[in-house]
């Protein structure tokens, strides 16, 4: 009688024990296949990177893209906060120009995750020692380069990319050691909504745009017209034209910015930002912004 209940007693600490690792399994399966599927979701997070600017989208297909990594580490936690904790790979970061508030996070974001694309514009600043350690870890990524001088057209997971500069055709009203007018801008369209990606974009590089691809006569302009524009250099009184935010007539505006000396956004900007009926969405006030 001893001896049947100590096998009984056995048999329910092994079925228990079964029965555990079976949840463990199943439970783990679950989160893999509920985070697999939000991971391929169309998603666009504009992240609370401080006085600086970072999203990242996430394609259908699982890829990823950073466009900008704000100004220094910060940038990792708000990626740990929106990817899954096994993701060690992101597929492009485009550091729309070198200043340190764009690129500032990327050499922290090299280190940490294995980028396969780094995508730049055609102006160095080798003067500068953090741009050359930015420089210097970008070289030792083993990723492609892609230097981006020209419009180009690319299509990832059935969205769209277009980038509208730099463009050697614009001739800029600027300053030699201008950086800002020279930021990579590109329009991501996913369907029907369209996100328009500016960098640090100001005045003359607006100008240039709706030189080259709007008709006065024509307002809002159709090959500008973006659903989401991220403000230019974080809102600043040298960016968002009257006109130009007639010609792109977004409906919801992201303003990149964190505590500043700049006076980043300008009331300047925000009154035109009004003026076009956009909602206006802060980073430093809302944290990371999910759009889809």
């Amino acid at each position: 009688m001893g001896e049947s209940n100590s096998v009984g007693a056995k048999m329910k600490k092994i079925l228990f024990f079964v029965g555990v690792m079976l949840t463990i399994i199943l439970g783990g399966i679950f989160y893999y296949t509920i985070s697999e599927r939000q991971r391929h979701e169309f998603k666009v997070w504009f992240l609370n990177a401080g006085q600086g600017d970072s999203a990242l989208i996430q394609f259908g297909d699982g890829e990823t893209m950073l466009v900008d990594c704000g100004p220094d580490k910060r940038v990792l936690g708000e990626l740990g906060r929106v990817l899954p904790f096994y993701v060690r790979t992101i597929d492009y970061v485009i550091a729309t120009h070198s200043d340190l508030d764009h690129y500032g996070g990327c050499v922290d974001v090299l280190k940490r995750y294995d980028v396969k694309h780094i995508v730049v514009n055609d102006r160095s600043k080798f003067y500068d020692p953090y741009w050359r350690e930015w420089d210097k870890a970008m070289r030792g990524e083993g990723a492609e380069i892609i230097t981006m001088a020209s419009p180009t057209l690319w299509t990832i997971a059935g969205d769209t990319l277009r980038f509208l500069s730099p463009d050697p055709s614009f001739k800029l009203d600027t300053k030699a050691d201008d950086n800002n007018n020279y930021s990579i801008v590109f329009q991501l369209t996913h369907g029907a909504k369209s996100f328009l990606f500016t960098g640090d974009m100001e005045m003359p590089l607006e100008e240039a745009l709706m030189w080259k691809y709007c008709s006065s006569a024509v307002i809002p302009c159709p090959a500008l017209r973006s659903a989401v524009l991220k403000v230019g250099h974080h809102g600043s009184s040298g960016a968002s034209s009257e006109n130009f935010l007639a010609a792109v007539r977004p409906e919801q505006a992201i303003i990149s910015v964190g505590p500043n000396r700049y006076g980043h956004p300008s009331r300047r900007a925000l009154k035109h930002l009004e003026r076009v009926g956009t909602e206006i969405l802060r980073t430093d006030r809302l944290g990371a912004i999910l759009m889809r």
